[in-house]
């Protein structure tokens, strides 16, 4: 291809869209976004993509196959983790929880030398990317392309209301908004969507006019290899399409592959930890050790119930979390805010799922830290993906208190009227075999869901049949070494890599990116996605990984002649 762009973004995920939308706004400026993934066009996105609960997560088109990690290391085991290949990536997956974090998370940026990234820094791009449909204040905004929403309190499910009641009663104040007051407290969980539609950064950034516009170009199905260089000077990318290889070429070239494809990308082309890349004879262009260093993700384990019929989510509400509570475990060295207990009355989109609630206990700001390692020079070899979960002893002590928590919750006596006997959710275990989104599984969890509705006195015994042996979780929080092992044996992980191309100062090497997220070493290349954070927030990461990428295509824009 001749053809040469101002921008190429390699990835149209969640920050990839914002980047192509937003830097053609200018019709002088040339930008090339390639997807791997399939194309979603206005007006034949596929009905789950639309669905404003996650259907799209159980459905295995929609993702990289074969890809794995290890929650801890790899001798410890392997589990699927879906990663978007699709026009939105995990944005058009994923559950929509809308958080931006708190002020100390960026407080901590900044400390970690990524400049101009406090609190005063980010909130006008959290606010530039939003439409709050709740709250018309200066936290908030009013003119974004993200609709931002709550459940009302009038329609909260029957367990979200009970809950309610137990945390005032326990001293946790009800937040009305968690995204500007970061009091530990219980409230709805903020999600962008609307009572109809999924809105990602697909469908709300790349709208049919951006679409239209002459200086995008979109590509599909096409992998991109590696950055290409001159010297030190990125100028273009190695791709591979349905007719083979092709070299498409840039000014400039911004990567958005995401925590664990960007760092994957940087080292298959030659940035890196320059004695690994030499083992696989891949030549090194930057010697910088951080890359595939710093990964983090949020550890999370889940406690299921089933719910008695006047205790389930209405039906046509399609909501997925409906409430959270966020808490601090008051260690020291550790941030407030940082342990949380997500509530979901619906946790499937089968029949099964609007029997079966969960409480799900999370570490909101590990300490722990992973890596991504490539294992060839081939971008068919998925890279090895190790979170390193609770390998830090103050996250196995915060994983204990939060599942605690949730068990002290399940405990209360109007909780418990709504539910059967409370069971802990392996990843390993049949009953999550039931979410894959097949025609098969839909018939086998309207077989069950039947079963339960007309014997209901039977489903402790189905459901521990199907989870493994039960386990009595007001003896286990009770035992602190029993609880250590099964917190460390059943720990899983949410889908929020960041970390692997951090933000810092230069002469720090594992810093990879400067605050624009410009690569240190080289020229004309750039990383734009969730993996430059330097710490993991307290929170979700599609909305900060947005406002990430509303930020640098400002400064990107700015410095434009």
């Amino acid at each position: 291809m001749n053809t040469k762009y101002d921008y190429v973004i390699v990835g149209a995920g969640v920050a990839g869209c914002v980047l192509a939308a937003r830097l053609t706004e200018n019709p002088n400026t040339r930008v090339l976004l390639i997807e791997a993934g399939k194309d979603t066009p206005p007006g034949a996105e596929p009905e789950d993509i639309l669905d404003n609960y996650p259907t799209s997560y159980y459905n295995k088109s929609y993702i990289w196959p074969n890809f794995k990690v290890s929650w801890r290391k790899s001798e410890n085991g392997l589990t699927n983790f879906p990663q978007g290949k699709i026009m939105g990536g995990g944005g058009s997956l994923m559950g929509m929880v809308s958080l931006r974090g708190t002020p100390a998370d960026y407080s901590e940026w900044v400390d970690q030398g990524a400049k101009n990234w406090g609190w005063e820094d980010v909130l006008p791009f959290f606010n530039k990317l939003e439409t709050d449909i709740d709250f018309q204040n200066e936290m908030h905004g009013a003119n974004g392309p993200i609709p931002i929403r709550r459940l009302p309190k009038d329609q909260w499910p029957p367990l979200t209301k009970a809950i309610a009641n137990y945390s005032l009663k326990n001293n946790f104040p009800l937040i009305s908004d968690p995204n500007a007051d970061f009091r530990d407290g219980y409230g709805s969980t903020p999600v962008c969507n609307t009572p109809h539609q999924r809105a990602s950064t697909a469908l709300r950034y790349i709208t049919p006019t951006v679409r239209q516009r002459a200086n995008l170009t979109m590509l599909h199905e096409t992998q991109v290899e590696k950055v290409l260089f001159e010297g030190k000077k990125a100028i273009g990318v190695l791709a591979n399409d349905a007719s083979g290889q092709v070299s498409y070429f840039g000014q400039e070239i911004l990567v958005s592959g995401g925590g664990i494809f960007s760092p994957a990308l940087l080292m298959r082309s030659g940035i890196g930890d320059a004695s690994t890349l030499q083992q696989l004879q891949i030549p090194v262009i930057a010697h910088r050790p951080g890359v595939g260093q710093n990964l983090q993700n949020h550890p999370i384990l889940f406690i299921g119930f089933h719910l008695k019929k006047d205790a389930r989510q209405n039906p046509s509400l399609r909501t997925h979390p409906s409430a959270s509570l966020r808490f601090s475990s008051q260690l020291p060295d550790c941030p407030p805010g940082d342990l949380y207990v997500n509530v979901q009355s619906k946790t499937s989109w089968n029949a099964m799922g609007l029997q079966i609630g969960n409480l799900a206990p999370c570490v909101l700001r590990p300490k722990s830290t992973g890596h991504v390692t490539i294992r060839s020079p081939f971008v068919k070899d998925h890279p090895l993906t190790e979170f390193n979960f609770l390998s830090d002893p103050t996250d196995v002590t915060r994983m204990m208190m939060s599942f605690t928590k949730a068990v002290e919750i399940l405990a209360d006596q109007e909780i418990k009227k709504l539910m059967g006997t409370p069971f802990p959710v392996r990843f390993s275990d049949r009953l999550r075999q039931l979410n894959e989104y097949t025609p098969q599984n839909s018939k086998k969890a309207n077989r069950l869901a039947t079963l339960l509705n007309l014997f209901p006195g039977i489903s402790d015994f189905v459901l521990s049949r199907l989870t493994g042996d039960a386990i009595d979780l007001d003896a286990l929080i009770k035992n602190p070494q029993d609880l250590a092992q099964h917190v460390q044996k059943n720990i899983a992980g949410m889908f929020h890599p960041v970390g692997s191309c951090r933000m810092g100062n230069e002469d720090d090497l594992m810093a990879v990116v400067n605050s624009e997220g410009q690569v240190y070493g080289v020229e004309n290349l750039r990383v734009i996605d969730a993996s430059v954070m330097p710490n993991l927030i307290a929170g979700n990461t599609n909305i900060p990984t947005i406002m990430v990428a509303e930020k640098m295509a400002d400064h990107i824009i700015r410095g434009q002649p």
